[in-house]
């Protein structure tokens, strides 16, 4: 054997006794009792061999038929070793044979050789972890003595065989990872014996013989990942009452967990992962106190009021447990406090993909070897733990896809084993604190989809360890891109798009040699195309589409290979584009809204490069004619002006409105303008009076206005029409309802009458267009686009940014709902309805903020539309309308009342919207909400993040809200984004 070995240097440092020239001689030493490995313990047969025992030697090459001459052999241990080639058949001559441990070599061939059949005193026969292959063959069958029988990890076929259930003594059966297929034969129940049975990960499947269940001497049942199917006996836990070992993961077995596993008081694995098991989990399963992993993930276990989670309290008992495993169930409500009395010695928390809500109980820094922190698509809300930062082992923490708010706590830059880093699409706000940088083994970040402002902090794009991702998309940072972005020069994946980030793109970012995917859009970057990019030579996706990039589009592009996705749209680019590489096909290509790119592949029907030079000296030709001219004439007008001011007073209308009003037009004219105030001619009604349509006839001219009729009975009328004249008599904005003329004197019977003309917006508001009355007969049926929800939306932040931040001083308009947004003709937006408004200096903002100042009017607004500080004695400030313009914004998505019904968990409108948010999008829109184009484009573009700029108006914290001025931004970067993709 020893020479059959001689090719592998390694042998001969475990057969260093055997060899001639270290035992003192020349010739080989004759008492090979004594080598290494070998036993001679034949009483009766002095001399001869009993036991090969060479476990872990390092051995290489065959096994030697020369064993089959060692007819006293007992004991065979070859196992961990690196032994090649079949199995001899002349080892049936070692009829002595109790033991034969070939485990985890690479033998390949039969698994049992026929001749091995003879065998008859055999006990053990181990050979998992081999490359052994065919069926389970007939000649074990003869092994009656047989205790163990390991194939664990071979490349078997075919079905158990009957005759095994006939191997009586068997106390071990290995049979997993083998390939094996069919169903569970024979009567398994005569193997009364049985210790450990597994024969997980085959191809296994129909219901598990029940005989299965009533072996009591099983302590290890494995099942796993095959196709059972069938549902658990009740009485499981009587019948096998020295279970350690559990698992049925990765089947089809369903029905309830039996209570009956509380019996089973050594058990420590129960792993039910994976199935269809539902129903509440028993509240005594881990009473005993062994439980170590308790894995029921992916299956449809429930958990909806308080008891249900009292199976927690017993498992709080189990000391030694490690893995708690809740993941992708029903479990509903509140998590439990006790969640926080676990054994300090758990590893493995995950509680994901459930509908857990509420605040995560303190705690959970105590769990100090804790590795693995799953905590994603739930509904949890409140402030990250702050403990979280307390675990020193915590490797792979996701808290993605939930409400919480408010920072990134400082103390995450204190997990410094962490690799994986996920909290993604979740309302955080602030700025991305420094101290992540210190997470120095971390391969993937991902906090996309939330609140964040301020810069990307250098210290992040410095960690060295960033290989898989790192993903800031979705936020609202800003400043430029941080050069240190070239020290990721192992990273895969970069994603800062939807920003407002500026500048240029660093040159430094072609440092990132092992980019795949670079995605900068919806940004307002600028400049050209960085040289740099050059490097990039393995890209496969680069998105820069939606900034304001300049300058030709780089030849290198169409060099890169490996890229199979381009999107260029949307910025400023000119100049030739190229005609080879991925320039050449239109599918993996987008250069739309880029009007001075020329040339380029026939189905991007750009002009060719001729024409437009040809067109741009034309152009210049143009404007050298128009300019000289034009430019006399504005100086002919501009010192016109200056004389006649020079001569004549100005008058300012608006100044002199209210004091002139009375003297322009009369109560009699208005009342024959709406024929004595005519039923007929009401158009609508609001807090403080009737809204009337009136005709006047001037110059011969037809002229239609809108007059607003306070009741001065009711209380505040009279304040109101102050607060409106001393609001409107201020402003001028094209998407704010213009003031007329107004009435203040008394009516025909002598009572005080007040009255505003305004202009007559012919179109209805967007409340009767979004909820448009059935009883009404109409021809036609009122439908707003997506996208014309989108101009509508723009169109009222235009007014508000306007009476926030381009008047002095400020005027809040506290009453921002659908029915006070007029549309024109054209179905441009104009905010209507001033009544309620307040004019704000900034002293009295920034104090109302602390709500030291109680409102005017009580509670200003309509009830679902009023932000929640004003009914806590908050003062009025514009963040009130800022809250107000996000419920419109998703009543407009959704086609959603905020006073309509909602369920007791969702409670309103911004609750309903954040529970669907940001997997469930789709399901809320409105369906009159239409749009054309690709749905998933559609949805990145438009849909998520209207979404996501609506709840940010929404924030339960003043301060935490967008202002007016970003919303604007916003929204004309989402109408930039999909102007292509849909028409209104």
């Amino acid at each position: 054997m020893k020479t059959k070995m001689a090719r592998y240097p390694c042998t001969w440092q475990a057969l260093y006794s055997w060899d001639a020239a270290n035992n003192g001689t020349n010739k080989p030493s004759t008492n090979f009792c004594r080598w290494n490995g070998i036993n001679c313990n034949d009483l009766q047969h002095p001399g001869r061999v009993t036991a090969i025992r060479l476990r872990g030697s390092h051995l290489g090459g065959t096994i030697s038929p020369d064993l089959g001459n060692l007819t006293h052999l007992q004991d065979l241990d070859l196992s961990q070793n690196n032994l090649l080639g079949e199995i001899p058949i002349s080892l049936g001559g070692c009829t002595e044979l109790r033991t034969m441990n070939l485990s985890v070599n690479q033998l390949s061939g039969s698994l049992f050789p026929d001749a091995l059949g003879h065998l008859s005193k055999l006990k053990v026969f181990n050979v998992r972890h081999n490359n052994l292959t065919g069926v389970i063959p007939m000649a074990l069958s003869n092994l009656t003595a047989l205790t163990n029988l390991s194939v664990e990890s071979n490349y078997l076929q075919g079905q158990i065989p009957s005759w095994l259930c006939n191997l009586t003594s068997l106390a071990t059966i290995d049979l997993a990872l083998s390939g094996l297929n069919g169903h569970i034969p024979g009567e398994p129940g005569k193997l009364t014996k049985v210790v450990f049975l597994m024969i997980q990960s085959n191809r296994l499947e129909g219901p598990v013989p029940p005989s299965i269940f009533n072996i009591s001497s099983i302590e290890h049942l494995d099942l796993s990942f095959n196709q059972f199917s069938g549902s658990l006996p009740l009485d499981i836990g009587f019948q096998l009452p020295n279970l350690k070992f559990f698992g049925t993961s990765g089947n089809q077995f369903e029905g309830l967990i039996p209570p009956s596993f509380s019996n089973a008081s050594a058990l420590e694995y129960f792993l039910l992962r994976e199935n269809q098991y539902h129903g509440l989990i028993p509240r005594d399963i881990g009473i005993h106190g062994n439980l170590q992993y308790f894995s029921v993930g992916q299956n449809q276990f429930q958990a909806s009021q308080p008891r249900d989670w009292d199976f927690l309290l017993s498992i709080t008992n189990c000391s030694k447990l490690k893995l708690l495993d809740l993941e992708r169930n029903n479990f509903v409500g509140i998590m439990p406090i006790t969640i926080a009395n676990l054994s300090k010695e758990l590893t493995w928390l995950s509680l994901a993909n459930n509908q857990i809500d509420g605040i995560i109980p303190a705690g959970l820094g105590m769990f100090q070897r804790l590795t693995r922190l799953n905590m994603e698509n739930n509904l949890f809300t409140g402030a990250l733990p702050v403990d979280i930062g307390q675990l020193p082992s915590l490797q792979d923490l996701d808290m993605s896809h939930n409400r919480f708010q408010g920072q990134i706590p400082i103390s995450f830059g204190n997990i410094t084993s962490l690799s994986k880093f996920s909290l993604s699409n979740n309302f955080l706000d602030d700025t991305i604190p420094t101290s992540l940088g210190n997470l120095r083994t971390l391969v993937s970040i991902d906090i996309s989809c939330n609140f964040l402002s301020g810069r990307i902090p250098q210290e992040i794009l410095s960690i060295p360890s960033l290989t898989i991702l790192l993903n800031l998309s979705n936020n609202a940072l800003s400043g430029s891109i941080p050069t240190q972005i070239g020290q990721l020069n192992n990273l895969i994946s970069i994603d800062l798009s939807m920003n407002k980030l500026t500048g240029e793109i660093p040159d430094d970012v072609g440092g990132c040699v092992q980019l795949q995917l670079l995605h900068l859009q919806g940004n307002l970057l600028q400049g050209e195309i960085p040289k740099g990019m050059e490097k990039l030579g393995v890209l496969e996706n680069l998105d820069l589409s939606s900034n304001n990039l300049t300058g030709p589009i780089p030849e290198f592009l169409e060099n890169i290979k490996t890229l199979n996705h381009l999107n260029l749209s949307f910025n400023n680019l000119s100049g030739p584009v190229p005609d080879t590489g991925i320039f050449c096909n239109d599918t993996i290509l987008s250069l739309t809204g880029n009007s001075m790119l020329c040339g380029g592949s026939p189905f991007l029907q750009f002009p060719s490069c001729t024409s437009m030079r040809s067109q741009h000296q034309m152009h210049l030709l143009i404007v050298f004619c128009i300019l000289g001219p034009l430019i006399f004439l504005l100086v002919s007008i501009t010192t016109c002006c200056f004389i006649k001011r020079r001569v004549k007073p100005t008058i300012f209308y608006q100044e002199n409105l209210l004091n002139e009003a009375h003297e322009r037009i009369s109560y009699d004219e208005l009342r024959s303008a709406t024929h004595s105030f005519s039923p007929a001619n009401l158009i609508g009604s609001g807090s403080f009076g009737n809204v009337y349509k009136g005709t006047f006839i001037i110059d011969e001219n037809l002229a239609i206005v809108a007059i607003k009729v306070l009741n001065l009975n009711l209380r505040g009328a009279s304040r109101s029409f102050l607060t409106e004249c001393n609001a409107l008599r201020r402003i001028r904005h094209r998407n704010l309802v213009k003031v007329i003329t107004v009435c203040s004197g008394l009516d025909h019977n002598g009572d005080e009458f007040k009255a505003l003309v305004l202009e007559f917006i012919c179109n209805g508001n967007v409340d009767e267009w979004l909820h448009p009355n059935t009883m009404k007969n109409s021809t036609t049926t009122k439908r707003l686009s997506l996208m014309r929800r989108l101009y509508i939306a723009i169109d009222v932040a235009a007014a508000l940014e306007y009476l926030h931040h381009n008047i002095e001083p400020t005027i809040v308009h506290c009453d921002i709902k659908p029915s006070n947004i007029l549309l024109d003709d054209d179905l441009v937006a104009h905010v209507t309805d001033f009544g309620l408004a307040k004019i704000m200096y900034a002293e009295a903002c920034k104090k109302n903020h602390g709500g030291n100042e109680s409102s005017s009017l009580a509670v200003k607004g309509t009830i679902g539309y009023v932000p929640p500080e004003y009914g806590s004695g908050c003062g009025v400030c514009t963040d009130g309308d800022i809250y107000s313009c996000g419920v419109l914004l998703l009543e407009m998505l959704t086609g959603k009342r905020p006073t309509d019904s909602f369920d007791r968990s969702e409670a309103s409108l911004v609750n309903y919207v954040k529970m669907a948010y940001p997997d469930k999008l789709l399901e809320i829109l409105d369906a009159n909400a239409t749009y054309s184009g690709n749905t998933q484009d559609v949805m990145d573009l438009v849909i998520h993040p209207m979404f996501r700029l609506a709840l940010a108006c929404c924030h339960g914290s003043p301060r935490q809200r967008i202002k007016m001025d970003h919303v604007v931004e916003e929204l004309n970067a989402i109408k930039k984004a999909c102007a292509a993709l849909m028409g209104s």
